[in-house]
């Protein structure tokens, strides 16, 4: 089994909480097993922050980070914060043309498992 963990931030999101659990829930490439909602920070703010770790089958973690930057557009985020036992990135939304920043573990909220 392979699992991966994502923040993706609520204050700006065209999706309440409720909906990003169930779009998360619901979608057919990733299984949702555990997440919950926290008080995170970002660009020196604190935003509600959901947490989730999904189960993938997926060997090719470009694989990942295109769907996720899909995610990000959907939910109209700059970015969703991803992080597997291969790789730890931010998914930017293909349309997003701000300065960039890089994945930084200190911000990262995880579920323990």
């Amino acid at each position: 089994m392979r699992t991966l963990q994502i923040n993706i931030g609520l204050s700006n999101n065209t999706m309440t909480a409720e909906q990003v659990i169930d779009y998360m829930a619901s979608n057919k490439e990733y299984r949702l097993m555990a997440y919950h909602i926290v008080d995170s920070e970002f660009n020196g703010n604190v935003e509600p922050t959901f947490v989730g770790l999904l189960e993938y089958n997926y060997t090719r973690q470009s694989k990942i980070l295109s769907d996720f930057e899909n995610i990000a557009s959907v939910m109209t985020q700059e970015s969703i914060a991803i992080k597997t036992d291969k790789m730890q990135a931010l998914a930017f939304n293909p349309s997003y043309n701000g300065n960039g920043y890089e994945f930084d573990n200190q911000y990262f909220k995880s579920i323990k498992i």
